[in-house]
């Protein structure tokens, strides 16, 4: 049974890739300062015709090293050009800011996650807003009891006014149970409007270690949660109403297990939630080869519509690596497939007929090489996708790059 299932799912990848557009890639971006181990490309995010690419082990003549900074480029018929560098006022040494970015029109968040405003790796958010095609640091963000250790800003994510930052480290609940704030801006002042916490929580669940945002629903992931097996991981949504935010489900996978980290990475658009198991090991690909599912929303429950998996998939392939939904549309990285060396990456496009997933193509960096893990991070606007290669080697070793294709399709 295996046997037909596997030949089945590999005549279905190879007549969808031959019916399906070859997506275009448009543009390399570099840093215009890139030096190695900066690691450009660590974390991405876009909106419309702007990408925030994070370098959170860039060594600042003023800071220090790996104080970090993130770099915004902007598109003008198809060409992409470095608008700004970003930095905190107050950054120093060590404190990886760039580790994870969040953008929505002219507004940038930046985690800084080993900040310590509040004791060491306690963390924080810079917020940089755009006018006239300059940048400013609007506000630094901390928890009202963040507190050492608690890794504030390790996720972010942003939707105009409200802005959502994971502390994966918080131990409200037991060392690392986490927890996630919700702040919200009123003029050019930002407010700390909820701390969430599940009733479930337990030590060592880093609840919080990553989190997507859609309209007045949270998506939270808890990676290391024990609900199906030890760290088999676990999701949960969150929705928000004229009385604060309530939980609606919590989420696990219908096959989880023991250490398939279902939740490490996750996406949200609407009503659909797109979450990365990327240590699943698959029957058929092996241990590590990744997966991830896909939830659907009707009134207020959620129920998983399907399980995506590579049609290529190996072992340690790590599919899943990062995750980015819009609409029907869904980009997966797996930063350790090896098409064009040892871990030099690739990632998945994946689109929804109906209630069908069925993969489109696969992405790889026409100059990919050895260890660049493409893929290890991955946004999408429309049509355009931006993916992560955090340790090519254009700018010295491991001084990041990243790559913008065009995803549009027949």
């Amino acid at each position: 049974m295996r046997n037909r299932f596997a030949i089945a799912s590999l005549l279905l990848f190879f007549a969808v890739s031959a019916c399906a557009t070859t997506p275009r890639e448009q543009e390399k971006l570099l840093a215009g300062d890139g030096a190695p181990d900066d690691f450009f490309g660590y974390s991405v995010a876009l909106s419309g015709d702007t990408a925030l690419i994070g370098a959170f082990k860039d060594d600042d003549d003023v800071m220090g090293v790996d104080a970090g900074s993130a770099y915004v480029f902007t598109r003008s018929e198809k060409i992409w050009r470095q608008q700004a560098k970003l930095t905190a006022i107050d950054g120093a040494a060590n404190d990886t800011f760039g580790g994870n970015v969040a953008l929505s029109g002219d507004t940038a968040v930046i985690g800084a996650i080993r900040d310590d405003d509040k004791g060491d790796d306690s963390g924080s958010v810079y917020v940089f807003s755009r006018s006239d095609d300059i940048w400013s640091q609007q506000a630094k963000i901390t928890g009202a009891d963040t507190a050492e250790g608690d890794a504030f800003g390790q996720s972010n994510a942003l939707s105009g006014d409200t802005l959502v930052i994971g502390a994966p480290h918080d131990d409200d609940k037991g060392d690392s149970s986490g927890s996630v704030y919700v702040f919200t801006r009123t003029g050019t002042v930002w407010r700390q409007q909820a701390k969430l916490t599940p009733v479930d929580g337990v030590e060592g669940d880093v609840f919080g270690i990553d989190v997507a945002l859609s309209g007045d629903t949270i998506l939270v992931g808890a990676d290391l949660h024990d609900a199906k097996a030890l760290n088999a991981g676990a999701a949960y949504v969150y929705t928000r109403s004229e009385s604060g935010w309530r939980l609606q489900e919590k989420l696990t996978a219908a096959d989880g297990a023991e250490t398939d980290i279902f939740g490490v990475r996750v996406a949200l658009s609407g009503d659909t939630a797109l979450i990365s198991a990327r240590r699943d090991d698959d029957d058929l690909m092996g241990v590590d080869a990744g997966s991830a599912y896909v939830f659907v929303r009707t009134g207020i429950t959620w129920r998983q519509q399907a399980k995506l998996t590579a049609p290529d998939g190996a072992a340690d392939d790590r599919f899943g690596r990062s995750v980015a939904l819009a609409g029907d549309t869904a980009v997966i990285g797996a930063m350790f497939q090896d098409d064009k060396g040892d871990n030099a990456g690739s990632a998945y496009i994946f689109t929804r007929a109906g209630d069908i997933w069925s993969h489109q193509t696969k992405l790889t960096a026409t100059d990919g090489a050895t260890d660049d893990v493409f893929g290890w991070s991955a946004a999408l606007f429309g049509s355009t996708a931006l993916i992560g290669a955090t340790r090519n080697d254009d700018k010295g070793t491991e001084s990041g790059s990243a790559y913008i294709f065009d995803i549009t399709r027949d």
